[in-house]
C-alpha cells in the first residue's frame, strides 16, 4: 500500500449544461437526496441519502473524465471529476461531487435550522455532478466481486465477478503528473483501450472496473477516444472516506445485461419515457398538460458496449 500523498488537485470549470441535462440533474436530485425545491430554489425540507457504508477509503485517487455522450460530435466532451477511493477490502469509484452532495444533503437533514444557510452549496454541488456518468461501483477485493449501480430515469445495480482484463503491455513510455507511465492495450466491453500505468505506485487499480495491472493506472482512453479518464491526484484520504452504495428501496435488482439494456433505452429515448416515469409535465399558455411523447430518440455511446 502506498503511504506516500501526492497531490496534484486540478480546478475544475464546468460546461453549462444543455436542457436535457439540466432536467436529469432536478430530477437526480430529488430523487436521489429526496429533496424537495421550492420556487426560489430554497429548499423545503432534506432527508439523509439511503446508503450503505462498506469500508472507510485509506487512499483516494482522482480522475478527471471526458467522454462524448455522442460519438458524432467530436468536439462536444462532457466533463467530470471522479475518485478512486481504496481501502484494504474494496474499492469504490464515483462521482466526486456527488459524494459532497450526499454530504451536504445529509448534513441539513441533521441541522434542519442550518439548511436554508446550505442551500446555496447544494445548488453549486449539484450543478457540477456529471449527470452523463451517473454510475457508482465498489468492488469487493477478498470476494472478487463488483457491484454497480446506474441511474438514467430509474436506478438500476447488479453484481458480477470481477473482470479480468487480458492486458498486453506494448513498447511506449510517458511522464503523467510527474511521474514515469508504461502503456499497456486490451479490449473490453465493447472497446479497445490504452492505458498508462506508474509502476512506482504499487497500487493495481484504475478508473471504474479496470485494473490488474503492475502499477495504478494513470490514463486510460478508448483508441477513438471517445472516453478518456486522466489522473489528477493522489492523496491519503482525510476526507470523502464512506465507502458506501446506495441503498434507495427503488432500486431495481437485476442481471447486467438488463441493467445496461435498461439504462441505455432510458438515455436514448429520455423525452418520451419521462413523461410517463417522472410524470414530466410543461407549462402551456398557463396550463399544466402532459407533453407529446413523438421524440426522435437520442444517440448514446456508453462506456460499456456489450
Amino acid at each position: 500500500m502506498v503511504e506516500r500523498a501526492w497531490t496534484f488537485f486540478l480546478l475544475m470549470r464546468y460546461m453549462k449544461k444543455i436542457l436535457f441535462v439540466l432536467i436529469v440533474s432536478f430530477y437526480f436530485i430529488a430523487l436521489q437526496a429526496q429533496t424537495m425545491f421550492s420556487p426560489d430554489g430554497g429548499m423545503d425540507h432534506y432527508e439523509k441519502t439511503e446508503r450503505t457504508v462498506y469500508d472507510t477509503a485509506k487512499i483516494n485517487v482522482y480522475y478527471t473524465l471526458y467522454f462524448l455522450a455522442d460519438s458524432s460530435k467530436t468536439d462536444n466532451y462532457t466533463k467530470g471529476l471522479m475518485v478512486l477511493q481504496v481501502s484494504d477490502h474494496y474499492l469504490r469509484f464515483g462521482d466526486l461531487y456527488r459524494i459532497q452532495l450526499d454530504s451536504i444533503n445529509d448534513f441539513c437533514a441533521i441541522n434542519k435550522k442550518n439548511a436554508k444557510k446550505a442551500a446555496n452549496d447544494f445548488n453549486q454541488t449539484s450543478s457540477k455532478v456529471c449527470y452523463g456518468f451517473n454510475i457508482t461501483s465498489l468492488v469487493d477485493l477478498d470476494n472478487e466481486t463488483a457491484t454497480v449501480q446506474l441511474q438514467a430515469l430509474r436506478k438500476y445495480q447488479y453484481t458480477v465477478p470481477l473482470p479480468k482484463f487480458d492486458w498486453q503491455i506494448t513498447e511506449g513510455d510517458s511522464i503523467i503528473n510527474g511521474l514515469a507511465c508504461k502503456r499497456a492495450v486490451c479490449r473490453y466491453a465493447g472497446r479497445s483501450y490504452i492505458a498508462w500505468f506508474a509502476p512506482s505506485i504499487n497500487l493495481p487499480y484504475g478508473p471504474y472496473l479496470f485494473g490488474g495491472l503492475p502499477g495504478l493506472i494513470m490514463c486510460l482512453c478508448d483508441k477513438s477516444n471517445n472516453w478518456i479518464f486522466t489522473n489528477s491526484g493522489i492523496e491519503v484520504a482525510r476526507s470523502n472516506r464512506d465507502m458506501y452504495l446506495y441503498s434507495d428501496k427503488d432500486i431495481i435488482k437485476t442481471d447486467r445485461e438488463k441493467a445496461l439494456s435498461a439504462y441505455k433505452n432510458e438515455i436514448e429515448d429520455w423525452n418520451n419515457l419521462a413523461v410517463d416515469i417522472i410524470g414530466l409535465r410543461v407549462i402551456k399558455n398557463g396550463k399544466e398538460i402532459k407533453p407529446d411523447t413523438n421524440y426522435p430518440r437520442k444517440p448514446s455511446n456508453m462506456l460499456e458496449l456489450k
